[in-house]
């Protein structure tokens, strides 16, 4: 089973600049997302998306690979599913078979372990269900992940065949969210 992760890591970001590859653990944001897909039962592939040049050096040197984002899909107001399907189709035209699972997966999510993406692919298959999105106790999306089986990934409609995955991940936009992570880590120790 060829399973590809999608990485969405725009160069502009506002609330807290250089976000994608801010440090955090003592290590780039983004590294969080790559060790999720490295440590998979699922042999996740990651693919780095970005306009950014510092980002595409940092990608490239933790042996993920590069799609190199237009300038045009690393505005303010370009949703990310329209970054996950120029991604996707370039991929496709790049690399030999295609996927059987697409994983959208956020680079500022740090907390994002290779145990919830597998759990995430798992449920996807065993429900027979075309989407999975990952969801906090509450219920409320979280924007960690989103699992697609094969050309699902290519929506642009609402999502009608699909499930949740319950994980308590934080999307970091601040200092103020690293700082809350990394000291709730801390204190565990």
């Amino acid at each position: 089973m060829k399973v590809v992760a999608i990485i969405p890591a725009r160069g502009g970001s506002k609330r807290l600049l250089r976000k994608n590859i801010a440090p955090i653990f003592n290590r780039p944001m983004m590294f969080w997302a790559l060790q999720a897909c490295w440590g998979s039962a699922y042999k996740i592939e990651p693919w780095v998306s970005t306009e950014d040049e510092e980002i595409v050096k940092v990608a490239a040197g933790y042996r993920a690979k590069v799609h190199h984002r237009s300038p045009d899909l690393a505005t303010d107001d370009v949703y990310k599913q329209a970054v996950i399907r120029s991604a996707a189709r370039d991929i496709l035209e790049s690399e030999e078979g295609e996927p059987d699972i697409w994983v959208s997966l956020q680079p500022n999510s740090p907390e994002i372990k290779s145990h919830h993406l597998d759990e995430a692919i798992d449920t996807l298959l065993e429900a027979k269900r075309d989407e999975i999105f990952s969801v906090d106790f509450n219920l409320m999306q979280n924007a960690a992940f989103r699992v697609f089986r094969g050309d699902y990934v290519f929506q642009k409609d609402l999502s009608t065949n699909c499930g949740a995955y319950i994980c308590d991940i934080k999307d970091v936009h601040t200092q103020e969210d690293i700082d809350s992570i990394e000291q709730s880590r801390y204190s565990k120790l």
